[in-house]
């Protein structure tokens, strides 16, 4: 390398070694700052609301819920709004301090499960689910909710109260619908938290809590008819259950209430991003950049190498033409038959979803195709195995393979290029292929 090529390198590389160090010293200015709220924290606080059912001002019962679909509904026990089926009324309170009304839009006893409509917007976060694909036995768990017991004063009303654990199994209870799946954990559980959510450690619902093991005991009291009076005390430590995220899916499907989920399990990195994110933000962007200047050092160190080696064998170098890459094949979605028929729809990293409603898919089809569900299915391309995933939404008429196999909701299927598969009836059916470049 000559003299001058030299020089301009120690100039270059001085340039961004300067500009790195300031950045540097910003990065750790800011990180130096107080630690803001946690936003996990703040996010299940936000989407948690107390349930109250009250047939006269003396003789009110409270419980949990949290926000789903448009934030105007609301998820909570059947056992808690039991009232409203005897001409009590059912509502909320909301962040501010609001008593908001709310109509039972469903429940089922079998379930333990209702939803109610608000007569207005709270203003709080909506959750995401996570099905029981996504979780196992030991993975951590966080309860919100209101606990009677936690209530010191009348300024601890309203304010959510947190508890740690995690599912020990999972398990089914027998109704007059079937059986119901649950979720066995260590959590504290207590009477106010029925109708609460259950969290995952990256904030998504993995569940609704529903029961603590209790039993009934007789104690003496003498303000009672008898002298003696019921009450329930534990019949165990550490032993709660949640009802599996997936008995309400079903549900908000039928209704029409759009919702998101997800049944991937979280890798680590995400699970510290929602404990840290504005941090491990931070680190991204330093790592990011740090890998940006180096390329940049790389490249123009390569380029002035270059250079001083074709300058010393110009006229001795014979210059040839490369052959061009062949193009690499585009994963694509096929219409078989159906208003896609002949269409070909790029597949990309991000998921897609298919459906008759434009705001929650990507592929809408028409209004008309009523058995097609809202959000009826949805497919993503995994690079890495140069696959297709397929997962039903829980659709009333069904996904099914090209051999007729409906779909399991609960179960993602691997389609190859090639593979076909239907929605509902073979007028709409699909393939995934690989298309070259022109």
């Amino acid at each position: 390398m000559s003299l001058v090529n030299k020089t301009d390198w120690v100039k270059f590389e001085f340039h961004w070694i300067t500009h790195f160090r300031g950045f540097l010293l910003i990065l750790c200015l800011l990180l130096a700052r107080p630690a803001s709220a946690d936003s996990l924290t703040e996010a299940i606080r936000s989407s948690t609301v107390p349930v109250i059912c009250a047939t006269s001002s003396s003789n009110m019962g409270v419980g949990s819920g949290f926000l789903v679909a448009d934030g105007k509904h609301v998820v909570t026990n059947h056992h808690v709004v039991a009232c409203a089926e005897k001409g009590g009324r059912a509502g909320i309170m909301a962040a501010n301090g609001d008593l908001l009304q709310a109509a039972v839009r469903w429940q089922s006893a079998a379930k333990d499960l209702a939803i109610l409509q608000l007569e207005k917007n709270p203003g709080g976060q909506v959750v995401t689910f996570a099905t029981r694909s996504a979780i196992d036995e030991r993975d951590k768990v966080i309860v919100a909710g209101y606990p009677g017991a936690a209530l010191r004063s009348a300024r601890d009303f309203g304010r959510v109260s947190f508890a740690e654990g995690i599912i020990s199994k999972f398990t089914e209870l027998d109704s007059s619908e079937g059986t119901v799946a649950h979720i066995q954990i260590t959590a504290p559980v207590n009477p106010g938290n029925s109708g609460g959510p259950l969290f995952n450690e990256v904030g998504q619902v993995v569940g609704v809590n529903v029961q603590k093991s209790m039993t009934a005991v007789l104690v003496l009291d003498p303000s009672a008819p008898q002298g003696i009076r019921q009450e329930r005390v534990p019949l165990g430590e550490g032993v709660a259950w949640a009802i599996v995220a997936d008995e309400l899916l079903v549900e908000l499907e039928r209704l029409h209430l759009p919702f998101e989920a997800t049944r991937t399990r979280p890798n680590a990195i995400e699970a510290e991003f929602a404990r840290q994110p504005v941090l491990l933000t931070l680190i991204g962007l330093t790592m990011g950049l740090a890998a940006l200047m180096f390329v940049l050092l790389l490249n123009s160190r390569s380029r002035l190498v270059v250079k001083d080696v074709l300058t010393r064998a110009r006229g001795g170098l014979t210059q040839g033409t490369a052959p061009h890459a062949k193009a690499p094949a585009t994963p694509v979605l096929r219409g078989i038959t159906g208003p896609y028929a002949q269409a070909s729809v790029p597949l990309g990293n991000d998921q897609i979803a298919i459906g008759r409603d434009a705001s929650m898919c990507q592929l809408v089809m028409p209004a008309e195709a009523t058995d097609i569900g809202r959000r009826h299915c949805t497919l993503r391309w995994d690079k890495a195995t140069a696959t297709c995933v397929l997962e039903d939404c829980w659709s009333s008429n069904g996904t099914f393979t090209d051999d007729g196999a409906r779909l399991d909701p609960a179960n993602p299927h691997t389609l190859k290029p090639g593979d076909r598969f239907y929605l509902a009836n073979r007028r709409y059916q699909f393939e995934v292929a690989l298309e070259s470049a022109a």
